[in-house]
């Protein structure tokens, strides 16, 4: 019988840790990115608006408010005027896709190694006072978040997912990597602090196999999924229908986690 791991009682990444998961990631993205056509930088992907270039334009983002806590603030203020009819993140990360907007694709792939690697010897040594900056993502319900949040543990899972993204846009594999456990194990770490319904078991195949229980009791049901599609899910997309099934147990507990969502 597989062991259960209770995501409540997964730890969350900070400093150090963070660094450690996200270094992997971002070389696991720069091999995805080396080997793209010209054409294929141009496919459209899942993400609304954006190519494969607009995605890592929105990537290169993420690296420069990182380095720069400041510049997130300028653009969440600039993405309210230039962009009121989205939420208040979205703008920012339209912001970001511009101020990349007149580089070439080589330029892009030029950039985004130094620049990454420059978050990677920064994160631990991010002070207390920088990560416990909150601002509001503008989602309606959605508490502020602490910039520490952000950078311990969303930036690995969002560059993650964005890779999912450009190897879907490009029909390429996505390949499997051993920190993709601890990418996963975040998200469902995330869920179980959302989740308001009964606890279930979430058997995840592919990419992550294993079992973990989301929410506290007794498991009424469990549910099974691969790892990516459940991912995909909990980040909002929603096309294809992921394959989630009940394998036993109460079958109303499906339709509540495909309505869950986690922050990416």
């Amino acid at each position: 019988m597989a062991t259960v791991v209770r995501a409540h009682d997964v730890a969350r990444t900070e400093h150090d840790h963070a660094a450690a998961l996200l270094r992997p990631e971002v070389e696991a993205m720069r091999t995805v990115l080396a080997g793209l056509s010209d054409q294929e930088w141009l496919a459209p992907t899942e993400c609304p608006r954006w190519a494969v270039r607009e995605v890592v334009s929105h990537v290169l983002g993420n690296a420069e408010v990182t380095l720069a806590p400041d510049l997130m603030a300028l653009r969440l203020r600039d993405g309210a005027t230039r962009y009121p009819q989205l939420m208040r993140l979205d703008a920012m990360n339209e912001m970001a896709v511009d101020a990349w907007r007149d580089r070439q694709p080589r330029e892009l792939l030029a950039e985004f190694t130094p620049l990454w690697r420059r978050v990677v010897e920064t994160l631990p040594g991010l002070g207390e006072s920088v990560r416990a900056q909150l601002f509001d993502s503008g989602y309606p319900g959605a508490p502020p978040v602490s910039l520490g949040y952000v950078v311990d543990v969303i930036l690995a899972r969002d560059m993650w997912m964005h890779r999912v993204d450009i190897c879907r846009a490009t029909g390429r594999a996505l390949m499997p990597h051993e920190h993709d456990r601890g990418v996963v194990e975040q998200v469902l770490r995330d869920l179980d602090d959302v989740w308001g319904g009964p606890a279930f078991v979430l058997e995840l195949t592919g990419a992550v196999a294993g079992d973990w229980q989301i929410g506290t009791g007794v498991p009424v049901a469990t549910v099974q999924g691969d790892a990516v599609d459940v991912l995909r899910t909990l980040s909002g997309r929603a096309e294809p229908e992921p394959e989630l099934i009940t394998r036993r147990g109460d079958p109303t507990v499906l339709g509540a986690m495909r309505a869950a969502r986690v922050p990416f």
